[in-house]
């Protein structure tokens, strides 16, 4: 009999600040975090309109692929510029990997991952659409 599991798949984790501030984390099935908020919130209702930006984005999302200092390769995601004004920026950054890389290719995987966790959180969201209950926030 085929049903589907709950809980499998990524799913996006509250995670709060000593300051008391909120972000979140992609964490996969295993338990290995694949991405972060760059932005920390300041209440939940924040963060839920964070999340409910990026899940409702997610297509339009830019990614920056750069080299740290101790030459691991890091992803920055950023949403799309919200004005035509010149000399405004590329748009605000929202997600980064979780860690850095050895190789650019491991990191645009690492940016392949998170696509797709986020098209399955997406998915899990929508009601009667998934496996997983949808985030309170």
């Amino acid at each position: 009999m085929n049903r589907p599991e709950t809980g499998r798949g990524p799913r996006l984790v509250p995670v709060r600040g000593s300051d008391g501030r909120a972000g979140w984390s992609l964490v996969a099935a295993n338990g290995r975090r694949l991405a972060a908020s760059v932005r920390a919130y300041r209440s939940d209702r924040e963060l839920a309109s964070g999340v409910g930006e990026l899940l409702a984005e997610r297509a339009a999302l830019r990614f920056v692929l750069s080299q740290r200092e101790d030459r691991l390769w890091v992803w920055t995601a950023y949403l799309p510029a919200r004005t035509t004004r010149v000399g405004a920026g590329g748009g605000e950054a929202v997600a980064r990997s979780a860690r850095g890389y050895l190789r650019r290719d491991q990191c645009r995987q690492s940016v392949a991952g998170f696509q797709q966790g986020v098209e399955h959180v997406r998915r899990a969201r929508r009601p009667g659409g998934g496996a997983a209950p949808a985030q309170p926030w």
